[in-house]
């Protein structure tokens, strides 16, 4: 498995936004971009998502930015990544259609791992990865 580039960057945000969290500050998109290394273009659209997922606020203005919705304590890690990487799913068939459901002789391994997968990323917080401490 090999995460994304949309899913690293999400997470290189996210830590960003950690290591300034303040509960009101906002972090500009020009600082935020020349933090992480994304562009612009590219961090306003994996933002778009997190802000759907009610991971990242919004300030608009001459002052505005993004900030996290809640402390860093309180996101995971997990969250992130299934907000930007469509739910994490391994394999299309684990929880959408599949026509051998059945007789899949994968598919309890399939899910494990997906559990797994999920179960340890939603045990670290974004404030845990920004201060190095997993």
């Amino acid at each position: 498995m090999k995460m994304s580039s949309k899913a690293r960057y999400g997470l290189y945000i996210a830590v960003e936004l950690a290591k300034q969290y303040n509960g009101s500050d906002v972090v500009n998109v020009t600082a935020l971009s020349q933090t992480t290394g994304v562009t612009e273009k590219y961090l306003e659209q994996i933002v778009a998502l997190m802000k759907h997922a009610r991971i990242v606020v919004a300030s608009r203005g001459v002052n505005g930015g993004y900030k996290l919705a809640d402390s860093p304590d309180n996101i995971s890690v997990g969250q992130v990544l299934r907000a930007v990487e469509d739910n994490l799913e391994i394999v299309d068939c684990l929880h959408g259609e599949c026509v051998n459901r059945r007789e899949c002789v994968a598919r309890n391994l399939w899910s494990k791992l997906y559990d797994n997968i999920n179960g340890y990323l939603d045990t670290i917080s974004l404030r845990q990865l920004a201060e190095d401490k997993i």
